[in-house]
C-alpha cells in the first residue's frame, strides 16, 4: 500500500488527509480512500493521464455568478474523482479500470458541471475517433440542464465557433467524427446507441433499470466506454438508484468485488448531529467554494422551526435518503412504540380489525387492534399475489419481507380474497372480532361471503374526514 508515495503527492495526499482526520469526511468517502491507496499495488497508475484531464478542464470557463469568465479548476475532491477514473489501468494495457462510475453528493456542490466538464474532455481530448458521449436524466429538462451547461463550456474554449457545431440537442466535434447529444429519458426509444461515454444525471428518479440498461448495452464495442451516476438522494428506496447505491455500498465494504465500478457518495454518518456545522462537510465537499456556510444554516434553521421541511434538507442539502418527502411521526418514536406480538396472548380478548384490500394486484392489509392495560397493542398482515412478487418494480424487497415472515402471498395474479377470510375466521377463534371495518369499493362480493360466514363487518368511508380524529388519536399515543 506504500507504493502510492513513488508518485508526487498531489495524487494521494486527499486520500492520505481523509483517513488521518485531516479532512472530515464520512465513512464511505474513507472506505474510497482507503481502496483507492490499494489500487496502486494492484495496477498501473498514469499520472499523465490525470494531468491531462485536470489540464483540459481548466482551460474550460464558468460563465455565470462570481465564477464567471474564471478557468474551471477543480476542487481536491474532484481531482480525486479524476485520478480514481483516469489514473489506473490493467498491467501493460492502455485499458482504464474504471467503467463505471456513482457519484451521489449534496445539492450546489458543482457535481453536474463537474460532470459535463469530463464529458467534453471524452469528447474531445480522449484519443477516442467517432466518440459518443451522451447525458441523460429522468425528465427532458433536467438532461437539458447539463447539456445547456456543456454547450457554454464549448463556447469559452471555441468562441469562434471554429472547431465545434452547435445544435439544439447535440454538440459535433468533426475533426474527430465525435459529438455530444441530449437524449430522451424514454429507454424505448434509445436502441442503437454507440455510446463510448455517458452521464445518467439525478438518478434517484429512475423507477427502474431499463434505462441504465439500455446505455451499457450500447457500450459493447468501445475499449475504454465509460458509464456515469450522478444524483443527490431521494425518497424512494425500492427504486433502481437505491439498489445500484447498495450494491456500490457493498463493493466499498469488500463484501462483493467489482474493481470497475467506482463510488464517491457524500453524506452524513449515522447518528451526525445534521445542525452542527463540523458535519455539514462530509455531505457538501465544495463548502464555501460553490455552496455558503451561510446557505445551508439558512435551511437548518427552517427545518429546526418547521419539522415539515426536515425531510427535504436531510434529503437534499445533506444527502440522506429517506423514505419520504414530508415527515408526519419521527422514526424513533415509532420504534420506541415497536415490538413483536403474539396473538395468543391476547386469546378471549375483544379485538377490532381493518381491512384495506388491493384494488387488483398491489398489497391488502389486515390490521388487528386490542385494548388491554389502558395500552393499544396492534398488529398487521400484508399479503400480495404471487405474480406481484416476481413481477414487481419491488420484488426485490418483496421477497426478502416473505423470507422474514411479514409478507403472505396468494395464489394467482390478483389477490385471492379468500385467504384473507381464512385467517380472519382464525383470527376469531382465539379472539373474538368486535367489528371489521372495510372499504366499500370493489369488495361487495367479500363482504358478503364474511357475513354469511358471521364476521361482523361495517363500512368505513375513506373520505378524508373519516381519518382526521383517529390520525390525530394515534399520534397522541405515540407520543
Amino acid at each position: 500500500m506504500e507504493k502510492y508515495k513513488e508518485y508526487d503527492e498531489k495524487y494521494w495526499r486527499y486520500a492520505v488527509d481523509v483517513l488521518d482526520g485531516k479532512i472530515t469526511a464520512c465513512k464511505y468517502i474513507k472506505q474510497a480512500c482507503s481502496r483507492y491507496l490499494q489500487f496502486f499495488d494492484k495496477y498501473d497508475f498514469k499520472p499523465e493521464k490525470c494531468d491531462r484531464v485536470v489540464n483540459f478542464i481548466s482551460h474550460i470557463k464558468h460563465y455565470n455568478s462570481s465564477f464567471a469568465k474564471k478557468p474551471f479548476i477543480l476542487m481536491d475532491w474532484q481531482e480525486f474523482v479524476v485520478f480514481n477514473i483516469f489514473g489506473f489501468y490493467y498491467p501493460n494495457s492502455n485499458k482504464r479500470v474504471t467503467s463505471k462510475v456513482y457519484i451521489e453528493v449534496a445539492r450546489k456542490n458543482g457535481k453536474t458541471a463537474f460532470l459535463m466538464a469530463i464529458m467534453l474532455y471524452l469528447m474531445i481530448a480522449d484519443n477516442e475517433q467517432g466518440a459518443e458521449c451522451d447525458v441523460v436524466a429522468n425528465c427532458a429538462k433536467q438532461a437539458g440542464i447539463g447539456f445547456e451547461m456543456a454547450k457554454k463550456f464549448v463556447s469559452s474554449i471555441d468562441p469562434k465557433g471554429k472547431h465545434f457545431k452547435q445544435y439544439r440537442d447535440k454538440i459535433k466535434f468533426e475533426k474527430q467524427s465525435a459529438f455530444f447529444q441530449v437524449l430522451a429519458s424514454d429507454a424505448s426509444r434509445l436502441d442503437g446507441l454507440n455510446s463510448y461515454a455517458f452521464v445518467l444525471d439525478e438518478c434517484h428518479e429512475q423507477k427502474d433499470s431499463k434505462l441504465w440498461d439500455v446505455l451499457v448495452s450500447g457500450q459493447g464495442m468501445r475499449e475504454n466506454a465509460l458509464g456515469i451516476i450522478t444524483t443527490t438522494a431521494g425518497f424512494n428506496l425500492f427504486g433502481f438508484c437505491y439498489n445500484y447505491r447498495s450494491l456500490c455500498l457493498e463493493i466499498l465494504a469488500g463484501v462483493k468485488e467489482n474493481d470497475s465500478q467506482f463510488t464517491v457518495i457524500y453524506t452524513l454518518d449515522e447518528g451526525d448531529d445534521y445542525t452542527d456545522s463540523k458535519n455539514w462537510i462530509k455531505a457538501n465537499p465544495s463548502l464555501g467554494v460553490t455552496i455558503k456556510e451561510e446557505f445551508l444554516r439558512e435551511h437548518v434553521l427552517n427545518a429546526k422551526n418547521n419539522k415539515s421541511l426536515e425531510h427535504g434538507v436531510l434529503t437534499k442539502n445533506f444527502n440522506m435518503w429517506v423514505s419520504s418527502a414530508d415527515k408526519w411521526l419521527p422514526y424513533d418514536l415509532l420504534l420506541e412504540s415497536c415490538k413483536k406480538i403474539n396473538i395468543e396472548d391476547f386469546k378471549d380478548e375483544t379485538c377490532w380489525v381493518g381491512v384495506d384490500l388491493a384494488s387488483v394486484s398491489d398489497l391488502t392489509a389486515v390490521s388487528a387492534m386490542w385494548v388491554k392495560d389502558d395500552k393499544y397493542y396492534f398488529k398487521t398482515w400484508y399479503y400480495i399475489p404471487e405474480y406481484t412478487l416476481y413481477n414487481s418494480v419491488n420484488s426485490e424487497m418483496y421477497k426478502l419481507w416473505k423470507r422474514q415472515g411479514f409478507l403472505f402471498t396468494t395464489c394467482g395474479n390478483v389477490c385471492d380474497y379468500n385467504y384473507i377470510t381464512r385467517d380472519l375466521l382464525k383470527l376469531n377463534e382465539i379472539s373474538p372480532i368486535n367489528k371489521i371495518a372495510y372499504d366499500k369499493y370493489n369488495s361487495t362480493q367479500w363482504a358478503i361471503n364474511c357475513t354469511e360466514q358471521g364476521l361482523p363487518l361495517v363500512p368505513f368511508s375513506q373520505a378524508l374526514w373519516s381519518f382526521n380524529k383517529p390520525t390525530k388519536e394515534f399520534e397522541r399515543l405515540i407520543k
